[in-house]
């Protein structure tokens, strides 16, 4: 196997890679949003319940693992992976020294993926501070 062969499979699969660990990493915040949708549109309690104490938690114990420590944690790494696979760093040498380069990848899976998980950290964060407002 050549170099360029091995390189121009690494460049097809590690997106696809990164974009399905993202898309595993959003299911906790997906299913949470979509218990909270029943509990407003149906008024089922049970599911919504049972996810939805963890984010009224006020003293937040930083090594214990809560529901909504879980599921805001799983959608700031699925962010990040994806990031790391959309934004490449690099040094290069500048007119008075170095400088660092960004280079985007264009990968619309990736990107998705981030823009979802955005999405729903912004939602999860307007929830935690509309209930801890509320109670």
């Amino acid at each position: 196997m050549s170099r360029s062969s091995y390189e121009l499979r690494m460049r097809l699969f590690r997106p696809l890679v990164s974009g399905l660990l993202g898309m595993t990493l959003l299911l906790p915040a997906t299913f949470f949003m979509l218990t909270l949708l029943a509990r407003i549109g149906f008024g089922s309690k049970t599911l919504y319940r049972y996810f939805a104490p963890s984010f009224l938690q006020s003293p937040f114990d930083l090594f214990a693992l809560h529901k909504a420590q879980l599921i805001l944690g799983c959608v700031l790494l699925s962010i990040v992976v994806n990031a790391l696979n959309v934004l490449e760093f690099g040094l290069e040498r500048g007119k008075w020294g170095w400088m660092i380069c960004v280079n985007y990848r264009r990968n619309w899976l990736n990107t998705a993926i981030i823009f979802q998980g955005l999405v729903l950290l912004v939602v999860l964060a307007l929830y935690t501070l509309v209930q801890h407002i509320r109670y």
